[in-house]
């Protein structure tokens, strides 16, 4: 099976070392798991990281709560992250689908 890296297609996490113009400049990132998925590659500093030409990608993905995460990967089109209590915070998780007693698939939303 081929796997393609999601790219990050905007972020808010202006204090983040690697953002510039809410593009994030890491050459790939890391989502961290339960319960909230947060941008592990975050980094609070003064000086700018990454590769000012190209934008970031999805490297792993630890959010086994959600709907794109297939074997520790982002299966996602892309990702938006928000900055939100000193962190970045993935907005794409949905989270799986699940059966109920009537067999029925019931998807969860994320409050976060």
């Amino acid at each position: 099976m081929f796997m393609k890296m999601p790219e990050v297609q905007k972020c808010l996490a202006h204090e983040c070392a690697y953002n510039l113009s809410n593009i994030c400049h890491a050459l790939a990132i890391t989502i961290s798991g339960d319960p909230e998925p947060k941008c592990d590659t975050y980094c609070q500093s003064d000086q700018k990281g990454g590769d000012m030409s190209s934008s970031a990608k999805v490297g792993a993905c630890k959010a086994s709560h959600c709907t794109y995460n297939n074997c520790l990967e982002c299966q996602a089109s892309g990702i938006r992250v928000d900055y939100r209590n000193n962190q970045g915070i993935c907005l794409t998780v949905e989270k799986k689908c699940f059966q109920t007693e009537k067999s029925t698939l019931v998807k969860e939303t994320v409050d976060f």
